[in-house]
C-alpha cells in the first residue's frame, strides 16, 4: 500500500565548492506539481566545501524542508560523497546529478510519473533505468550555456537483462553513464559497491558494477540530465588526466577485481562488465600513448600496467593487449589523436567491414 508522499526519487549531489553554479541545479528540482514535489527527496552532500555553497543549499531546505536536505561531511571527494549519499536518501531509486549540473524540469516530471506508475504496477520494478542526457557548452564566461550535443539512447522499454543490454551495447551506451543511470536504492544497497573516495573516474565503478548484477533493466529514452562540459575546445581536460593516472589505474584494477564476484552477476552480466571496463582501459591506453604528445613518457608505465592486467585477468590481458600493441606502435610512429581519429579510425572501420 503506497503512504502518502512516500519518496518515490532520491537524488544525490555531490557538492565541493560550486557555489557559482549550484543555485542553478537546485531550482530545476522544482516541479510546479507539490504531489510530484513532494516525492522527491533531495540531498546536498556537502563535501568540505569553503565556499558559500551550503548557504544556497539553506535557503532550498528552509523553503522546502519535506524536500531539501544538507549532508555536511569531511572533504572525501566525489566517490564519498556518494557513498554517504546513499546511506541516507529515502527513495525507491535514486539518482546523482553533479553541483555543477541541472535537470531538465519538465523531464523531471515525467520521470516521477513515470517510476511512480510503473512501481505501482509491478512489484519490485527495475534494478536500473537507463536515459538520455544532453550536455551544453559555457560558450564564454558569464554566459548562458548552449546546447552541444545530444546523448539518446536508441531503445525503449523493457524489462531488459544484462546479456541484452550487453548485445545492443551502443543503444544504450549514453543511459550507461552516470548521466543517464537511475537505480533502484534497494537493488544498489544490495550490491555492496562502496566507491573509490579521493580519485577521479570513480563513476565509471558506478555506472559499471552495479549493472552487471542487474536482473531487471528498463530504458526510458527522455534527456533528463543537463551535463555543462565547460570550453570543449580547452585542452586542460587532457593536461588533467594526465596529471591523475593513479586515479585511473586505481579506478581499473577495482573494476577488474569485480570481476571475480561474476558467478554472482546476472544473466549477461559478465560481458556486460568486460565489455565496458575494456573500453575504459582502451580508452586509458589511447589517452597515455596516442593524445599524450609526448610520445615516449608513458611506455614503460603502459607496459608495466598492461602485465599488471594480465596478472589479474587473463582474459582481460588478452583483449586488451591488442589494442596495447596497437598503440604501442601508432605511439612510436608519432601519431597524432586528430590523424587517429579522423583517419586512421575511419580507415579500420571500413577494413573490418
Amino acid at each position: 500500500m503506497e503512504t502518502e508522499n512516500k519518496k518515490i526519487l532520491s537524488i544525490i549531489i555531490p557538492t565541493y565548492n560550486a557555489a557559482k553554479f549550484l543555485d542553478k541545479g537546485l531550482s530545476s528540482f522544482i516541479i510546479d506539481d507539490n504531489s510530484l514535489l513532494n516525492i522527491l527527496d533531495i540531498i546536498v552532500v556537502n563535501d568540505g566545501s569553503t565556499d558559500n555553497s551550503v548557504e544556497i543549499a539553506q535557503k532550498y531546505v528552509n523553503k522546502y524542508p519535506d524536500v531539501y536536505r544538507i549532508l555536511n561531511k569531511e572533504n572525501g571527494g566525489h566517490g564519498s560523497a556518494i557513498n554517504e549519499g546513499v546511506k541516507i536518501i529515502k527513495g525507491s531509486y535514486f539518482k546523482v546529478v553533479d553541483a555543477d549540473d541541472w535537470v531538465n524540469t519538465d523531464v523531471l516530471k515525467e520521470t516521477i510519473c513515470y517510476l511512480k506508475d510503473n512501481e505501482n504496477k509491478h512489484e519490485n520494478f527495475a534494478d536500473a533505468v537507463l536515459m538520455s542526457y544532453r550536455s551544453y557548452v559555457l560558450q564564454r564566461e558569464n554566459t548562458d550555456e548552449y546546447p552541444y550535443d545530444d546523448k539518446y539512447i536508441t531503445k525503449n522499454g523493457g524489462p531488459y537483462n544484462a546479456g541484452y543490454v550487453d548485445e545492443h551495447l551502443y543503444d544504450f551506451w549514453w543511459g550507461l553513464s552516470l548521466h543517464g543511470v537511475i537505480y533502484n536504492t534497494q537493488f544498489y544497497r544490495n550490491t555492496g559497491l562502496t566507491l573509490s573516495e579521493g580519485v577521479f573516474y570513480e563513476d565509471q565503478e558506478f555506472s559499471i558494477i552495479p549493472m552487471a548484477y542487474a536482473e531487471s533493466i528498463y530504458a526510458y529514452d527522455k534527456a533528463l540530465y543537463e551535463y555543462r562540459v565547460g570550453d570543449v575546445n580547452q585542452s586542460v581536460s587532457i593536461e588533467s588526466s594526465l596529471k591523475r593516472l593513479d586515479h585511473y589505474e586505481k579506478v581499473i584494477m577495482k573494476l577488474i577485481e569485480a570481476g571475480r564476484d561474476a558467478e554472482h552477476f546476472s544473466i549477461g552480466g559478465k560481458q556486460l562488465w568486460f565489455d565496458k571496463t575494456s573500453k575504459f582501459i582502451n580508452d586509458y591506453l589511447q589517452l597515455c600513448l596516442i593524445r599524450n604528445t609526448d610520445k615516449k613518457q608513458l611506455r614503460k608505465r603502459m607496459k608495466l600496467f598492461v602485465s599488471q592486467i594480465e596478472k589479474k585477468n587473463t582474459d582481460m590481458y588478452k583483449c586488451v593487449n591488442k589494442n596495447y600493441k596497437v598503440f604501442c606502435a601508432l605511439n612510436k610512429m608519432h601519431m597524432s589523436d586528430k590523424v587517429y581519429q579522423n583517419y586512421f579510425i575511419r580507415l579500420l572501420h571500413i577494413v573490418r567491414h
